[in-house]
């Protein structure tokens, strides 16, 4: 892995209460599938990078549209342009340490950030996240707001924990504020994460306020399961 020492770039992190070297550590032997380089994924991703994590396979076929320009990492002249490859070079350019990948069938992540556009896609990715033993944070936008789902392993899978919602897609401040909020949820998963912790939780994000809840396994769920 790539990175800068720690006495340098990190050390301003170091300051923060409960973050030291050891913490840094976990961060830059993480590898962090990302599901989606749009609206909501891009902010994250630039969050991630600039925190230390040390690598991140993006994940997204889709190419860039009217609705990504201007989302932290694509230009007007990404436009039609593959929207994984342009959120590489944008991060790139911002001159951070992490290993950039597109993501392969034969990486092994240690995490994954599911920002997908789609619920359907959402699931599908946090099932199979779940299903390799992953842990997982996963991002669904709803309008102006949204929610973020913390699934440590072990702890009710997503379809346990989410609400329905019109999962209109989020735009501008709200998929910032969104994003943000999956990469943080992240970042406590990566480095606060140990043997037999089993929690999970959900922030809701309404009005510009978060608002976090523990999540509740369903009766007759599998999700008990770890693979």
């Amino acid at each position: 892995m790539s990175g800068a020492p720690a006495e340098g770039r990190f050390l301003r992190q170091q300051l923060l209460p409960g973050f030291d070297a050891t913490t840094l550590a976990r961060l830059q032997d993480a590898r962090v599938h990302v599901v989606g380089a749009g609206p909501v994924a891009a902010p994250a991703l630039a969050y991630l990078a600039r925190a230390g994590v040390g690598t991140l396979h993006l994940d997204d076929g889709a190419d860039v549209d009217g609705g990504d320009v201007g989302a932290w990492l694509h230009g007007p002249d990404q436009r039609g342009r593959s929207r994984a490859l342009s959120a590489l070079e944008a991060l790139r350019r911002l001159n951070v340490a992490p290993d950039l990948r597109p993501h392969a069938t034969d990486a092994l992540p240690t995490a994954a950030l599911i920002c997908a556009g789609s619920e359907a896609v959402a699931a599908m990715a946090a099932e199979r996240a779940r299903r390799a033993g992953l842990p997982h944070v996963v991002a669904l936008g709803d309008g102006d707001g949204g929610e973020v789902l913390t699934v440590p392993l072990g702890a009710p899978c997503l379809g346990c924990a989410t609400r329905p919602g019109a999962r209109i897609a989020p735009r501008g401040a709200a998929a910032s504020a969104l994003g943000a909020l999956a990469a943080l949820e992240l970042l406590l998963l990566l480095t606060r994460l140990a043997p037999g912790q089993r929690t999970g939780r959900r922030v809701v994000l309404s009005e510009g306020r978060p608002r976090v809840e523990a999540t509740v396994r369903r009766p007759g769920c599998d999700c008990r399961n770890v693979y």
